[in-house]
């Protein structure tokens, strides 16, 4: 098995030999032929400028649109000849995408461009497609320890309280708790899944004996659709003063069924707490069940560790990445929630770009309103993931409002955030910025452009300052070291 992954997450980069990428528009920046090497392209981009600076028609879109374009015919043309017999083929070069669209700028765009491409559209609260989280890893075979590290890192409520308590052991104690939840369903549906039924079924049916809590236990049973809501029902329960009897009806059940001791014995523990105390680790463990047990996340992302979506309902993101599909991924709405599924579905696809089997396809991440949806983590955390993902022919664009956006959603997870911010903005090597007032993205822009070559004048920023862009001219830096002041100019058919 470890050799199998060495060999699948063996880099394989772009040459300076392959097609280029055509910007349509960028005949300033780029030149007449409006040509980047695909070295460059996927050296990263990050587009940021107010509400009607230009940045999605001029930037975004037109990035997204050679993206899916690529190759074009002529660039293709010029590299086949080039190599002969050597040459990649054209249908494999063609990139896999995944673009996060929260305001539904770019989604008809995908379409249009498709080029016979499958393209997937999965929104939050909408039926459709679901993300199996745990997708490449053997259900039966992972512990309760992985599961639970693999979902508290895509929690917001987790991950911020972390960064931020002076008392973690609040958090931690809730990680475990549900840890051992989770263990304990493991352990039954190793028997079999009615096991792991008659285990909830068996603590409602205790629950409803008792006429205060008859009328509130509905959803206290097992739901392959929403792994955690039966947990997030008997822990809801399980706070105030009388919060023992629901966790104690639960563990008579679990004896019932001969589940081990050493499973159950922090949740023992949990009931003869003074009620004070118990309501603290309940209450954060509640505080992370809303992030996952919402039926609105369950209908976007799958969760449950002990068998994934049915075939017809379930997204396979290793087939997307291997067939060059295009995914789109509509938020709706600016929601905590629908924020942490574009995270795990991001999450999911970079995982599977170091490993996937057609190393010569390509993969671009395009995320608009990025600041929603970066994270920090060792794993999927964007400072982690940009250096590395070049070597694997993956490219990313953030557009963001400002910078401030991105350090203020970094600052709330747990690390460095500062750090983790300059790691990500020094792995884009390609930067443009349009017209904003933001201080933060003002003073990025000022360490990124040389100082005048002669003393005393003064820098081209305060000369031209972000404030004064017109919609559409932006300060472009690229990734071969040039830089200056451009318009974009659309082709008339490109204008909105």
């Amino acid at each position: 098995m470890a050799k199998s992954r060495a060999r699948a997450q063996t880099p394989y980069p772009f040459s300076e030999i392959h097609p280029k990428f055509r910007v349509h528009g960028w005949s300033e920046l780029l030149g007449a032929e409006e040509l980047v090497l695909a070295t460059e392209m996927v050296r990263h981009f990050i587009v940021t400028g107010e509400t009607g600076s230009g940045k999605s028609v001029s930037a975004v879109m037109r990035l997204l649109e050679s993206i899916l374009r690529y190759p074009e015919a002529e660039p293709y043309s010029l590299y086949a000849n080039g190599v002969g017999s050597a040459a990649e083929k054209e249908e494999d070069l063609r990139p896999a995408v995944l673009v996060v669209d929260p305001k539904e700028e770019l989604e008809e765009l995908v379409g249009r461009e498709s080029k016979g491409r499958k393209v997937t559209r999965i929104a939050y609260g909408e039926a459709g497609l679901i993300l199996d989280f745990f997708e490449g890893r053997r259900q039966g075979e992972m512990d309760a320890f992985e599961v639970m590290d693999l979902i508290l890192m895509q929690s917001d409520f987790y991950v911020m309280d972390q960064a931020t308590t002076r008392e973690p052991i609040w958090n931690m104690q809730a990680g475990l708790i549900l840890k051992d939840l989770v263990a304990i369903d493991m352990w039954l549906a190793k028997q079999s899944m009615d096991h792991v039924k008659l285990l909830w079924d068996g603590t409602r049916e205790a629950l409803e004996k008792c006429e205060d809590f008859k009328s509130v236990t509905a959803n206290i049973r097992y739901d392959p659709n929403n792994y955690f809501k039966p947990m997030a029902a008997l822990l809801g329960l399980s706070a105030g003063q009388d919060g023992s009897l629901p966790m104690a009806c639960y563990l008579e059940t679990a004896q019932v069924l001969d589940v081990p001791g050493e499973l159950t014995v922090r949740l023992v523990t949990m009931v003869t707490l003074y009620h004070s105390t118990r309501s603290g680790v309940v209450w954060m463990a509640n505080g992370i069940l809303a992030d996952i047990a919402l039926d609105e996340f369950a209908a976007c992302v799958c969760l449950n560790p002990l068998e994934p979506p049915p075939p017809d309902k379930r997204f396979c993101i290793k087939d997307a990445l291997d067939g060059g599909d295009a995914v789109v991924y509509v938020p709706s709405a600016v929601s905590p929630m629908a924020d942490m599924a574009g995270r795990c579905i991001k999450s999911k696809f970079f995982e599977f770009a170091f490993q996937r089997e057609n190393k010569i396809r390509p993969f671009f991440y395009v995320v608009d309103e990025a600041h929603r949806f970066l994270t920090a983590g060792e794993q999927d955390g964007e400072q982690s993931l940009l250096d590395r993902c070049r070597a694997f022919r993956t490219g990313v664009l953030l557009s963001t409002q400002s910078i401030a956006s991105m350090s203020y959603r970094l600052e709330r997870s747990a690390g460095s955030g500062f750090n983790a911010l300059q790691i990500i903005l020094n792995n884009c090597g390609n930067a443009l910025y349009f017209r904003t007032s933001d201080i933060h993205t003002q003073e990025n822009l000022r360490q990124r452009i040389p100082d005048p070559p002669f003393p005393n004048r003064p820098h081209v920023i305060k000369v031209r300052p972000l404030t004064t862009l017109p919609v559409g001219s932006c300060y472009a830096l690229r990734a071969n070291g040039t830089w200056g002041l451009f318009q974009v100019h659309l082709p008339p058919q490109l204008n909105p």
